[in-house]
């Protein structure tokens, strides 16, 4: 990565906050202090938990959209055997583990439960946990300085965009994870910057913690804003 051009898209990013008419995001912000409000993965009604965890009245973006149902498909887990499920959490939250074998775990019992499933629900064809993208909701909302969100074809853009000499690929996310918190080590440099979006989510229904969830905001920013960021193919 070119950190001149890291920093460029930094100062463009601070400039669309400062303007902020048409910023969105916060809703992750929301989200991510509801999750630490609610999750307890020892609660006896683990359904009601973890329907509640991920719960948003603004937006339900990161878990319901337009062919993307994954907490849909968890709570259907959850009804079958919920402490399958709860073991599921437990591996894919232990730190001291691989991470590519929690989520290889976790995505091999998604399988075999919608396998179950299907069999009494013959349009039960997806759980929507592979591709990493519901998983890093789950990893980045219990460990904010660890894990970002990852939607890969915004991730390769930007870092395409910043002339990036390899982009990990679809199926390295522990390397996407190590970039968002090289990305995040840069731009939280700028104090002016982390007191603007502080300013945006003085409110208390956000998260007020430092979290990896502001590099994955430049990120997403920069690929649905190049108008407004004045990005040009040359940049």
């Amino acid at each position: 990565m070119v950190l001149d051009l890291i920093n460029l898209y930094k100062e463009k990013y601070k400039l669309f906050l400062l303007e902020g008419t048409d910023y969105y995001e916060l809703y992750k912000w929301e989200s991510l202090q509801n999750f630490q409000d609610n999750w307890n993965i020892e609660a006896d009604d683990f359904l009601e938990m973890y329907n509640r965890s991920f719960a948003n009245e603004i937006s339900s973006n990161l878990w319901a959209s337009q062919f993307f149902y994954p907490k849909s498909a968890m709570i259907e887990f959850i009804k079958l055997d919920k402490e399958r499920v709860r073991e599921m959490f437990k591996n894919l939250y232990n730190e001291e583990l691989d991470i590519d074998k929690r989520i290889d775990s976790f995505v091999f019992h998604c399988d075999e439960m919608r396998k179950i499933i299907e069999k009494d629900n013959s349009s039960f064809k997806n759980h929507f946990h592979d591709g990493f993208r519901m998983i890093s909701v789950y990893l980045s909302f219990k460990y904010p300085m660890t894990y970002s969100i990852y939607k890969f074809t915004e991730f390769k853009n930007f870092m395409t965009m910043v002339r990036a000499k390899t982009i990990p690929g679809t199926d390295e996310i522990d390397r996407f994870f190590k970039v968002m918190r090289t990305i995040y080590s840069i731009i939280s440099k700028d104090q002016e910057l982390m007191n603007i979006h502080k300013e945006l989510r003085k409110d208390p229904k956000y998260y007020q913690g430092d979290t990896l969830l502001l590099a994955q905001d430049l990120y997403w920013c920069t690929k649905y804003d190049l108008d407004r960021f004045n990005v040009s193919k040359k940049d």
